[in-house]
């Protein structure tokens, strides 16, 4: 999974696009107005994102 804030001043949100586009299967959430510390400013979101990718994901493992 990426995730990444769609305001994020550090790292371009185009970059996540390539990323999850490299990587077969991967999910990947923006963040609306969340910027580089996205998990300090929505962290209730990005724990549902958490436990809605872990719960619906399977170590292939």
């Amino acid at each position: 999974m990426i995730i990444t804030g769609n305001h994020d001043n550090n790292v371009p949100t185009t970059n996540s696009l390539i990323i999850a586009g490299k990587i077969p299967g991967a999910w990947l959430v923006q963040i609306k107005d969340a910027g580089h510390a996205l998990f300090v400013q929505y962290p209730d979101e990005v724990n549902r994102v958490l436990q809605v990718f872990l719960s619906t994901t399977r170590n292939p493992g």
